[in-house]
């Protein structure tokens, strides 16, 4: 990022602080993504057990949930502000029902984003439908505050329907300005606006991967991950 600001140093301290014991905890996949000057085509670097902020990667389930897991902490800590969530599917979302309803008690606002019906009760969490298939293939994770930014923004790269079979190519960062810039598509995206859909996917357009470098993640011993 060019724009630095102290509240991102602060945040990433806190929040590699909330990331390790499920670093510890799980079996963590993620290649960083290198893009060829003056090429469309994309290469993977050497497998990270933590990934850069800022940085594409390519991840698997459990790297992306490591991070996820991470920033909702870190809502938590601060206990104020709006946490947004996309999980594909409501099936997804059932499994960190009674965690995000914990959240919601605490927070000024959490919005989870699904295709699917919403339980009868869940805390003070706001559904938003999926209504644009286009955004059923997107995992974010945004927690905005006066004291604290983060963002998790990912897109399924594989067919899997299988979450434990699923790999994503995203980044996560702690621009206050980004942050707010994708909230803000998010919230007039669930006003109806889905003219909103295309610009989102055209700002936020993620390399395509070949199977082959998806297989690489896939069949990686964890013996393989690097420091």
């Amino acid at each position: 990022m060019i724009v630095a600001t102290r509240q991102e140093d602060q945040t990433r301290k806190r929040f590699e602080r909330k990331l390790k014991p499920y670093l510890e905890a799980g079996i963590q996949r993620a290649l960083p993504v290198r893009r060829s000057t003056g090429k469309k085509t994309v290469t993977l670097g050497e497998m990270v057990a933590i990934p850069a902020h800022d940085i594409t990667h390519v991840f698997n389930n459990e790297a992306m949930l490591a991070i996820s897991h991470a920033i909702e902490d870190l809502a938590a800590e601060v206990r104020e502000g709006e946490l947004l969530a996309t999980f594909q599917k409501m099936e997804n979302f059932q499994y960190q029902r009674k965690r995000y309803a914990g959240l919601s008690r605490d927070l000024d606002a959490v919005r989870v984003w699904a295709s699917g019906r919403p339980p009868a009760r869940a805390g003070k969490i706001d559904f938003v439908p999926i209504f644009r298939k286009e955004l059923e293939r997107y995992w974010v994770v945004l927690f905005a505050s006066p004291h604290a930014h983060a963002v998790l923004v990912c897109r399924q790269a594989n067919e899997a329907q299988r979450f434990g079979d699923k790999i994503f190519t995203g980044f996560y960062s702690f621009n206050p300005f980004l942050v707010e810039s994708i909230r803000r598509h998010f919230n007039l995206i669930s006003c109806g606006l889905d003219g909103l859909v295309a610009g989102w996917e055209r700002e936020f357009q993620m390399p395509s991967i070949s199977l082959r470098d998806i297989q690489r993640l896939l069949d990686a011993p964890a013996e393989a991950r690097a420091a």
